[in-house]
Order: C-alpha cells, then sequence, then structure tokens
C-alpha cells in the first residue's frame, strides 16, 4: 500500500477539509502518515503572511471553506477568532506518541476541536477538557515534544513544503486539499504527472517585485 506524509497545521481550514476528505475517500488504498508542522515556520522561511493576515483574504478563506465543506458534505464551525496561536495542539499530537508522528484518531480529534464546535480555540478551560481527553506518552511541554516539532517543520522545508496542507509522495509534494484529485491519479499510475513535472520549471522570471 502506498505511503503519503501528510504536513498539516490545525490552524488550517484546508487542513481539516482535507483530512476529512482522505479519511473518507483515499484510506483504504492509501497508507497517510500525519505530521503536524508549524505553519508560521513556513510563512517566516519563505517571507510570506498567511491567509488570515491579509484582509480580504482572510474573508475569503472563511467563506471558501465553508462553501468547501457544505459542497462536500463535511460539517464546519468557524472558531471564534483566528489566527490562533496552534503550538499548544500541535505539541500534543505530537506528545501522544512521542515519536514526531500523529494518530488519525487524535488528529480527527483535534480538528473537530477547531472547525466544528464553534469554540474560542484559545480558551484555557476548552483545550484542558481537549487535552484531559487524550491519553499522552509526553507532557505537551516536555523538550522532546518540542524538538519533535521543529524538526518536523525542518524537514518539511527541506522538501520543498511551503503551504499546509502539503502530501509527500515518493519525492513530489502535493499542496493544497484541491491538489487530492491529481494526487490519487498519480497514486494511481497516471503518467501525466512525471511527464509534466518539470515543465514549470522551464519558465523563467520575467519580473520580480521590489522590496
Amino acid at each position: 500500500m502506498p505511503n503519503i506524509t501528510m504536513y498539516f497545521d490545525f490552524i488550517s481550514p484546508y487542513a481539516y477539509l482535507a483530512f476529512k476528505g482522505i479519511n473518507r475517500d483515499m484510506n483504504k488504498k492509501i497508507d497517510f502518515s500525519y505530521q503536524p508542522i508549524l505553519f508560521s515556520g513556513l510563512l517566516n522561511h519563505y517571507g510570506q503572511l498567511g491567509p488570515a493576515e491579509i484582509q480580504y483574504k482572510r474573508e475569503w478563506t472563511f467563506l471558501q471553506a465553508l462553501w468547501e465543506g457544505k459542497e462536500a458534505g463535511i460539517p464546519i464551525q468557524l472558531p471564534v477568532s483566528h489566527p490562533f496561536n496552534p503550538l499548544s495542539l500541535l505539541r500534543l499530537a505530537i506528545a501522544e506518541t512521542g515519536t514526531g508522528k500523529a494518530t488519525k484518531e487524535t488528529c480527527d480529534q483535534i480538528f473537530e476541536f477547531v472547525w466544528n464546535r464553534g469554540i474560542d480555540v484559545s480558551d484555557v478551560n476548552e483545550f484542558n477538557e481537549l487535552k484531559n481527553s487524550i491519553t499522552t506518552k509526553l507532557d505537551i511541554n516536555d523538550p522532546i515534544v518540542k524538538d519533535k516539532l521543529r524538526s518536523n517543520t525542518e524537514e518539511a522545508i527541506a522538501n520543498h513544503v511551503y503551504g499546509v496542507p502539503s502530501f509527500q509522495y515518493n519525492d513530489k509534494i502535493f499542496w493544497g486539499n484541491d491538489s487530492l484529485k491529481m494526487l490519487e491519479s498519480y497514486v494511481d499510475g497516471d503518467p501525466w504527472i512525471d511527464q509534466n513535472w518539470s515543465k514549470p520549471d522551464n519558465v523563467t522570471v520575467g519580473i520580480r517585485r521590489k522590496k
């Protein structure tokens, strides 16, 4: 069975939609590994703003996520505030196993906490209730857990991941929940992907915006 690594941050509604989509449609023929990373670490590395940091993109992102959830039959409720600090949630997912990977069950529980309850994700009492429902091998503040999250993010950057969710299969990265059909076709042996993968490399940069 093919193995695919999903790089994700719970802060992303698209990661939530992708997670729900693959576990409904693709997990019977593909073995997914779930690797939490810090999205802001990618933004800092590439010098980008997140979607929620650009006013009109923020509004569109939430509206589109609600629409895509409706169309896919995936329940979604926006959190009270966004962006929020996802560190505790990411560390909780890692602390359960202590390996740097997260289990499907815990990912599902945390994604639901963020994107299908309509709560204040930063509320301490809400988080403690979530944390107490998950048995972990390590404390979320254990240096091992922090190092695993850091190394996960560094690994993602080394593999040219620039956004979440991203999926790694063989030497290729597929970005976004809207890449799942393309990913599935590649796993199924569609030769088009390999035949066309390098074509964007031939497009030269015509002009660079001054910073």
